[in-house]
């Protein structure tokens, strides 16, 4: 059985394997982008040998909401407003109900679904 500080030690060593492999497929990416281009917004697909490679082009858009909210979103009709509205779980409000409001906690357990993510590891290499 191994130890403690051999797994630790491995795992250390395949994390650093990994961020290698990870800059190497980056700057290779970076390598074929010069040769055969990209388009700002879209993909195209590219035979290279035996290998079909699309090379996707994106744009990040942000809003100013305080921006939108004061001098623009009445100038564009609510039904053309380039808007999403999210429903999201406020897990710090699921938390809060289970410690301090049990009777809403169970109303709220009804529609809850709680299950185990991938507890993380950090490793780094220090004293």
């Amino acid at each position: 059985m191994r130890t403690e500080t051999e797994i630790a030690e491995e795992l250390f060593e395949a994390r650093q394997i990994e961020r290698e492999a990870n800059e190497r497929r980056v700057q290779l990416e970076e390598e074929l982008i010069a040769i055969v281009g990209a388009r700002e917004e879209g993909s195209k697909t590219h035979t290279i040998g035996n290998f079909k490679v699309t090379v996707t082009g994106k744009l990040n858009r942000k809003i100013d909401w305080d921006v939108f909210d004061s001098s623009i979103a009445s100038q564009i009709p609510e039904s053309l407003q380039p808007v999403k509205i999210k429903r999201e779980l406020d897990e710090t409000g699921v938390k809060y109900l289970a410690n301090n409001e049990p009777q809403l906690y169970k109303l709220l357990s009804k529609a809850l679904t709680i299950k185990p993510a991938k507890t993380a590891v950090t490793i780094t290499l220090g004293a």
